[in-house]
């Protein structure tokens, strides 16, 4: 069914149908446009929010699930704002584009096809006019003839007129009927001529033009049509992201869990200090004070008050390994140690796996001297040995440290990698045996005692006793010892001190005092008198 034959003399409505068509997919491409502004703002609201709620600490911070899932939600309504601005941009490029494109081409097709049906229905009606001019001209040189005709018979039927006149009126008569069949001829001609423009008016020219503008019709409801379903398949390509982020904000709410919270809090905070005991009460007449235990006071280890001139000397021992706050608590100690040891142990693997791949490519380079030089590999091996060796001395260290915290022996000396070093005895801590030390001085002992107490835990202040002492025991050094660390104690062979607190855990040093200077050194050094 074609409007060419079915709607042949419905031009203006064909022309009124595809001008109402052509304004209802511009109506279509406002639609799109503004829901791309909408879909735009909520991906930007939703960025917004997710700025302004994602966290501004570091990750490490946020150790408890329930802050972890919060992240987690505000990570997912970030990635939710991306995909609303992928809707955005694809309802903007697939379809808002192709929305406006297809309005202004068919404005400009309707517009030509419109153009051509009105010159078309332009020379119809001027045929038509024409035919109507000749057909007037032959109506009035008709009625000229037929009067010029009757004025030639009643002047014949006249007997007072003369010859002359008569043979007037009769050739009158002759060139008005010769007028009329003139103007009857041309007006034959031009309707047959009008008959034949307007069957090809109505048959093939109209029906022409009203056909092109039935397919861009139809051409425009199904390139509609098609973008229709676009427009659902923007937003339906996100989905699965869209269901992957719903998803995870509901594994991260399901994450949450209080009891594990709690035992977090619980392992961060803790102080491993034991609670305060009773408070013993004394005899006034003994001259005892009234002690509190400390509650974070190191075991078997009681600070003794020696005398030295009325002026307690503070030495500001070494804070911790690190440089940490003496301040800090047993737990927390423990927790930075653990820390530190997974550091250097993840360290000490990196080179234990990069001496592994250089010492198959020496045994290759040995047994295929052309794929390589083994020396140089081995130089390589050496500065490897040397760096491992020095962790390994900084993990023994720790390791020590954290045994003596935890109140367990201290682990085995580490392996010792570098040439030079396998020949030298293990000293009592890193670099704790001077440079130079008599060849006549006996080794220390083959393990290395832990870290001095003064790095592991602060000593306690007590109140300053003017009228109480306490027996002296004193010691002479055995061997020279260069102090390295903060805490440590430089002595001579020969020197008498002052033991301050004995070796009484086997951690390996003991603390002495040297005229004003306290301070701890190897127990294997020294000898009580």
């Amino acid at each position: 069914m074609t409007w060419g034959f079915e709607l042949w003399d419905q031009f203006d409505l064909i022309a009124n149908h595809t001008s109402s068509g052509i304004e209802y997919v511009e109506k279509v491409a406002k639609f799109v446009k503004e829901r791309c502004e909408i879909e735009s703002r909520y991906a930007r609201d939703l960025r917004q929010l997710a700025k302004k709620f994602n966290p501004k600490k570091k990750e490490e911070e946020h150790i408890f699930t329930f802050q972890k899932a919060f992240i987690g939600v505000v990570k997912e309504t970030d990635d939710l704002a991306g995909q609303r601005e992928l809707i955005s941009e694809g309802l903007t490029e697939k379809i808002w584009k192709e929305l406006h494109l297809l309005h202004n081409e068919l404005k400009t097709e309707r517009r030509k096809h419109l153009s051509d049906g009105k010159k078309v229905q332009e020379l119809l009606e001027q045929s038509i006019k024409t035919m109507e001019v000749s057909k007037r001209a032959f109506m009035k040189a008709s009625e000229e003839a037929e009067q010029a005709l009757q004025a030639y018979q009643k002047a014949d039927q006249d007997m007072a007129n003369s010859r002359l006149q008569i043979e007037k009126y009769k050739n009158i008569s002759v060139e008005k009927g010769q007028a009329c069949e003139r103007a009857k001829e041309e007006y034959r001609n031009q309707l047959q001529l009008t008959n034949s423009k307007q069957a090809l008016h109505y048959s093939n020219e109209m029906p022409a033009v009203f056909d092109e503008l039935q397919k861009m019709d139809e051409r425009r409801i199904q390139r509609t049509g098609e973008l229709l379903v676009e427009y659902a398949n923007v937003e339906a390509k996100t989905l699965p992201i869209i269901q992957t982020c719903l998803n995870n904000m509901k594994e991260n709410g399901n994450s949450v869990n209080g009891p594990q919270d709690s035992k977090l809090l619980c392992d961060q905070n803790k102080t491993d200090y034991k609670p305060p005991q009773d408070i013993k009460f004394e005899e006034y007449s003994s001259k005892h004070t009234l002690t509190r235990q400390p509650a974070g006071e190191n075991k078997g280890k009681k600070a003794k008050k020696i005398f030295t001139g009325g002026k307690k000397k503070k030495k500001n021992v070494d804070n911790g390994l690190d440089g940490n706050d003496q301040t800090l608590t047993p737990g927390e100690k423990t927790r930075k140690s653990k820390k530190k040891l997974e550091q250097l142990e993840a360290q000490v693997a990196q080179l234990k796996n990069s001496r592994e791949g250089m010492e198959k490519m020496v045994d290759v380079y040995r047994q295929n001297p052309s794929l390589g030089d083994p020396a140089t590999i081995e130089q390589n091996l050496s500065d490897n040995a040397r760096e491992l060796d020095a962790l390994n001395v900084d993990l023994y260290k720790y390791q020590c440290y954290l045994a003596a915290l935890e109140n367990r022996d201290a682990p085995p000396p580490p392996e010792v990698y570098s040439k030079t070093s396998s020949s030298q005895p293990v000293p009592a801590t890193s670099s704790s045996v001077p440079d130079g030390a008599p060849p006549n001085v006996p080794p220390p002992p083959e393990a290395a005692p832990a870290p001095p107490p003064a790095m592991l835990v602060p000593p306690v202040e007590e109140p300053a006793e003017d009228d109480e002492f306490e027996d002296e025991l004193h010691c002479r050094v055995i061997y020279d010892f260069q102090a390295t660390n903060d805490g440590e104690l430089t002595v001579v062979e020969g020197d008498e001190l002052v033991v301050l607190e004995q070796d009484t855990d086997n951690s390996g040093w003991t603390k002495v005092l040297k005229d004003d200077e306290e301070g701890y050194v190897p127990s294997t050094y020294i000898e009580y008198l």
